[in-house]
Parts: C-alpha cells; structure tokens; sequence
C-alpha cells in the first residue's frame, strides 16, 4: 500500500481548474483513494475506475489527460484495456502510466506501447514528476 504523507504542493503541478486531468485505474480500493488523495494535494483533478471496463467508460465521459493504470485486475485486465484505448480512436492519444507490482513485466507491456511504467510501492516523487511530464 502507498503511504499517504502530508506533502506540500510542488511545482510539478500546473493544472486549469473545472477539468478532469488524470483517470486511476486500479482494482484496490485503498491505491485508489491514496493515489487519488495525493494527486488531488498537487492540484489536479482525479476520477478513478475500479476495473478496466469501468475505466474505459470514464475515458469516454471524461477525456482525462492522462491514465495511471493498474496491470493485473479483474473484469477487464489493464492489458485488455489499453489494447481497447489504442483502438479507440478519440483515446488512442491519451498517454497511459502502467502501475504494477508485477516484476518482469516489461515483455508483456512492451506492445502496449504505455508512456511509463511505475513499479509498487510508488516512489511518491517519481509519480509526481511522471504525472507533470504528461499532464503539465
């Protein structure tokens, strides 16, 4: 699980209000709500999804700027979902951070094409500095 600490506001984050910005994907309710909460501290604004098929649906509605995306879920994997993002094409565009605790993933990700690829437990300034180069 992230450790949710009180940090203050950085640079990174240079958001315009009244637009959602970043779409978590995640299965685990606490990744969720601590990814969410932490992201919100910095200014931008976050929906989540709890499965890929949910997270495709709020792509949809929401159009976000970019999508931090759990790999291994139930429902709908994060594989299946990027494979469907990629063949949308008014999502196709929207960069995807692939977050994962799996090791050795990095053949299955490769034809995924993601921006990044974040391993758990999260290295709260790498998020935030992987966060800003997409959506800042």
């Amino acid at each position: 699980m992230i450790e949710a600490a009180p940090y203050p506001p950085t640079a990174h984050a240079r958001v315009a209000p009244g637009r959602v910005h970043l779409l978590v994907v995640d299965d685990d309710r606490d990744i969720r709500e601590t990814l969410q909460e932490l992201l919100e501290g910095e200014g931008y604004e976050v929906a989540t999804a709890r499965n890929g098929h949910e997270g495709l649906a709020r792509a949809r509605e929401l159009r976000p700027s970019m999508i931090l995306l759990d790999l291994f879920m139930p429902t709908m994997d994060g594989a299946e979902f990027r494979r469907q993002q990629l063949d949308d094409g008014e999502l196709a565009e929207i960069p995807v951070v692939l977050v994962s605790a799996a090791a050795g993933v990095e053949e299955r990700i490769a034809p995924l094409k993601v921006a990044a690829h974040l391993e758990k437990p999260l290295d709260i300034e790498l998020l935030f500095e992987t966060v800003a180069r997409y959506c800042g």
